[in-house]
């Protein structure tokens, strides 16, 4: 049912299983697109059981929660779609010990700098501080962040003077006694990697902040809470727009994710395998050992920070699916992009076991499209028996070869490669790094444009099969009783497409 007051929208939804998909596109729609100018959106409030009566929701409204979300039990509501979306806008996850730093160790002059009022400045602290959290588990511990996103959760009110160089200088306060709690990436010589129009500065917190591990905070200031508010529903709106965004939220709510136990169980199956991921990393336990204990860390992919960091991502609801700027070609993250592959390899659709389907080469064989290469259907063991490199580096190399700089590609062991066997693309890559304004990036932009084109043609399809898919760059994950399908219009497209590989299941 639905309840119109003069300033609220509210939904009270019963799910059960037969039609609780088909509910959650209908609310998620009826949210994101409602034409009443006078409705606005607030916290959520999730109510299970058969007592909600409409008094109760009435009561709610008054007391300014505007959504009401009812189940008829708790199975139902964990997995439903409001649930991954509507999470607590008010609460972030921040690293241990660094409230305190900021409360004892920081002049008062340079938090008077970012607001008069102590309390809020710090508050401001916190939630530019909390984009870096999800780095405590990742295998990236640089991240760049965009400041413009940064100036718009900061900023006070409508007053456009910029906040967030001045949280930076507190996030970096240091002293002899006292480490700082976030660093700036520098170059040898000791400069900042920022280049304008080229990438954002990188952050990462200092040791002492990276291995505190990580707290919850809840948000008290409103006007930080409504900014983060306009921004969650502004990328609300955007995923509905978006083909892979509309896609998963699609898939969302038929998703059934693995226990703790399951995950543990896998792992030791893996690490007794000598599992390595895609980046050649050995999949290993901590046992409780820091990881300065083991040679070769940089190497390794530990299983306790993989499981943290799926709990990081799934916890609190599944990240909205995010398209990336034009540099990133609009690539579309989510918390199953971010995820470990061994992790997400045990989720199920509809209860059944997935498979992914990637491309063969898909990178190389774009830039033969693209920059006029004579191969078609390239492949990582044909370059390996042709250059007497291994399979395995080949395939790392690949990841990375063609979105260096001239001067490090020289330095691959793919570059004589495809100096000898394909100079005109070499050459004409190499150029358009050279010439480009945002210089050797012109490439990775390029390549995945083109695989945004690709994957979003491939989803578009299935989806008119009523096949929804999760996406993980150049590969799709499904049912496997859909793999076949799915291999096929992916096969299908990538030729329409000018780009000459094929589709390959992993079973």
């Amino acid at each position: 049912m639905t309840i119109q007051t003069n300033n609220a929208h509210i939904e009270q939804i019963t799910f059960n299983n037969a039609e609780k998909l088909n509910q959650s596109a209908n609310l998620y729609s009826n949210l994101t697109s409602s034409s009443n100018s006078n409705s606005t959106i607030s916290n959520f409030i999730y109510v299970t059981g058969n007592n909600t009566t409409n008094n109760n929701v009435e009561n709610l409204v008054k007391t300014g929660h505007t959504e009401v979300i009812k189940t008829d039990n708790e199975t139902d509501f964990n997995s439903s779609f409001p649930l991954f979306f509507f999470q607590n806008i008010d609460t972030i996850y921040i690293p241990k010990k660094a409230k305190r730093h900021l409360e004892k160790n920081v002049p008062n002059a340079y938090l008077k700098a970012i607001d008069n009022d102590r309390t809020i400045a710090i508050e401001k602290c916190i939630v530019l501080l909390s984009s870096l959290s999800s780095t405590i588990y990742s295998e990236k511990r640089w991240k760049e962040l965009s400041s413009t996103i940064m100036d718009t959760q900061t900023k006070k009110g409508n007053n456009n003077t910029r906040i967030y160089p001045k949280i930076f200088n507190v996030l970096k306060y240091n002293t002899n006694t006292t480490e700082g709690i976030v660093q700036v990436k520098t170059n040898s010589l000791g400069n900042e990697t920022y280049q304008e129009g080229v990438s954002c500065k990188s952050y990462s917190l200092t040791d002492t902040f990276y291995n505190a591990g990580l707290t919850e905070y809840t948000i008290k200031d409103n006007d930080i809470l409504q900014k983060r508010k306009k921004y969650f529903y502004t990328q609300l709106q955007k995923a509905q727009q978006n083909t892979i965004a509309s896609n998963l939220i699609a898939l969302y709510a038929r998703i059934d994710l693995p226990t703790k136990y399951e995950l543990l169980s896998e792992a030791k199956r893996l690490v007794k395998n000598n599992h390595k991921n895609k980046k050649g990393k050995t999949l290993t336990f901590l046992n409780k050992h820091p990881k300065s204990y083991f040679k070769n860390t940089d190497s390794r992919s530990f299983v306790e920070d993989n499981i943290k960091l799926f709990e990081f991502l799934t916890k609190r609801g599944y990240m909205i699916p995010q398209a990336k700027d034009k540099k990133a070609g609009g690539r579309v993250v989510d918390s199953f992009t971010l995820m470990p592959s061994w992790i997400r390899n045990t989720v199920k659709i509809d209860g059944e076991s997935i498979v992914e389907v990637d491309y063969k080469a898909l990178h190389p064989n774009i830039a033969m499209s693209i920059y006029g290469g004579s191969k078609k259907f390239l492949t990582h063991e044909l370059v390996a028996e042709e250059s007497g490199i291994a399979k395995n580096e080949v395939k790392i190399e690949h990841l990375s070869f063609f979105n260096k700089t001239p001067r490090e590609m020289k330095h691959s062991k793919l570059y004589k490669y495809y100096e000898s066997s394909e100079p005109q693309m070499l050459k004409a890559i190499e150029q358009e790094k050279w010439n480009s304004t945002i210089k050797h990036k012109i490439t990775s932009m390029m390549f995945f444009t083109k695989e945004v084109e690709i994957m979003t043609e491939c989803i578009k399809q299935l989806n008119k099969s009523g096949i929804y898919v999760g996406y993980v760059y150049d590969a799709l994950f499904c049912k496997k009783s859909e793999a076949e399908i799915v291999k096929t219009i992916m096969d299908k497209v990538v030729l329409q497409c000018n780009v000459f590989t094929t589709a390959e299941i992993n079973y």
